[in-house]
């Protein structure tokens, strides 16, 4: 298994963390993705 089949799971991850830190309303995609060290574009594959 590669980088790309733990993706969905970093970003879930990842918006857990900063949710849980400073709230849902203050958070958005990018720093997600960021967090998470995926592209936009996996985050829109995983999530429509």
């Amino acid at each position: 298994m590669g980088r790309s089949s733990t993706a969905r799971e970093r970003i879930l991850a990842a918006a857990c963390e900063l949710m849980l830190s400073r709230g849902y309303g203050s958070i958005g995609v990018a720093e997600i993705c960021a967090r998470a060290d995926v592209k936009k574009g996996s985050f829109y594959h995983f999530f429509e």
